[in-house]
C-alpha cells in the first residue's frame, strides 16, 4: 500500500485536504480488513444486499436504458470483490490528482471515497452483529430471511450514516454525469489507455472507463437517481420504524 504517498502530498485547497483525510481513513480501514476473520461473512452480506438491490429495482435493472449503469453500480462499486489493486493505484497517483485535477473533481472524488468507506464500515458492523448476536456463519448470512436482516439493521443503528449513504449516491451520480458528458475527458481517457497499462494502472483505468461508458449510455441520470433515492429512503424508514423490509 502507499500510505506515504498520501501523507507526504501537499494540499492547498479545502477539497484536497478533505480528500486526503478521507483517503487516509479509507487506507487505514483497508489495512484493518486484511486477513479479517469475518471477511467471508462480510462478502456474503454484500452478495445478499446486492441481490436485495436488484430485487428492489428490478424494473430499472431490466430496462435497456439503465441495465448497464446498474450493473456497474452493483458489480464495480458495491458487490465485494478484491479491489486492493484498484485502491492501491488510487493511493499511488494521489499526488498527481491533487496537482492536476480541478478542485471540483477533488470534491467529487472525496464523496466517492466517503461513500465507499461508509458502506464498508456499515457492512462490517452488521456482519459483526449477525455473527455474534444471531450466530450466523457466511453461508447462513447469504441466505438469511428478510426478518433477520431487518433485525440486524435496526439493532446496529448508525442512522446518520445510512442517511448519508443515500445522500452520497445521489450527489455522486449527478457529479459523475457532468464529467461523463465532457468530451475532453473522454478523449483524454482514450489517449491514456497505453500509458496507464504501462504504468501498472490497468485496473484503475478499467474501472474509470467502464464507469464513464455505463453512465454515458444512460442518456441522463436524474430520473434514475430520483427513483433510487426515493425507494431506498422508504426502505430505510420502514426498517427503522416498523422493522420489516418492503419488497417491490
Amino acid at each position: 500500500m502507499y500510505r506515504y504517498k498520501l501523507t507526504q502530498t501537499q494540499t492547498r485547497t479545502r477539497n484536497a485536504r478533505r480528500l486526503q483525510e478521507l483517503m487516509l481513513n479509507y487506507h487505514d480501514f483497508r489495512q484493518e480488513r486484511v486477513d479479517h476473520p469475518l471477511e467471508p461473512s462480510i462478502e456474503a452480506l454484500g452478495r445478499w444486499q446486492a441481490e436485495r438491490l436488484r430485487a428492489t429495482h428490478r424494473d430499472l435493472y431490466e430496462s435497456p436504458r439503465y441495465h448497464e449503469a446498474l450493473d456497474f453500480l452493483l458489480e464495480d462499486l458495491y458487490t465485494p470483490q478484491d479491489f486492493n489493486r484498484r485502491d492501491d493505484d488510487f493511493d499511488r497517483i494521489f499526488p498527481y490528482l491533487v496537482r492536476l485535477s480541478p478542485d471540483s473533481a477533488l470534491f467529487t472524488l472525496s464523496q466517492l471515497v466517503e461513500l465507499n468507506l461508509i458502506s464498508q464500515r456499515l457492512d462490517l458492523v452488521m456482519t459483526e452483529w449477525l455473527t455474534h448476536e444471531a450466530a450466523l456463519d457466511a453461508p447462513a448470512i447469504e441466505c438469511m430471511a428478510d426478518a433477520t436482516y431487518a433485525e440486524a439493521y435496526r439493532s446496529c443503528g448508525r442512522i446518520e450514516d445510512r442517511r448519508r449513504q443515500i445522500e452520497l449516491v445521489d450527489a455522486v451520480g449527478h457529479d459523475l454525469e457532468r464529467y461523463v458528458n465532457n468530451r475532453s475527458l473522454r478523449m483524454g481517457l482514450k489517449m491514456m489507455h497505453q500509458p496507464a497499462r504501462m504504468a501498472g494502472l490497468g485496473e484503475l483505468y478499467r474501472f474509470i472507463t467502464e464507469g464513464v461508458h455505463a453512465f454515458r449510455a444512460m442518456g441522463g441520470v436524474t430520473e434514475l437517481l430520483k427513483t433510487i433515492r426515493k425507494r431506498e429512503t422508504h426502505i430505510m424508514e420502514k426498517l427503522l420504524d416498523e422493522g420489516h423490509l418492503p419488497r417491490h
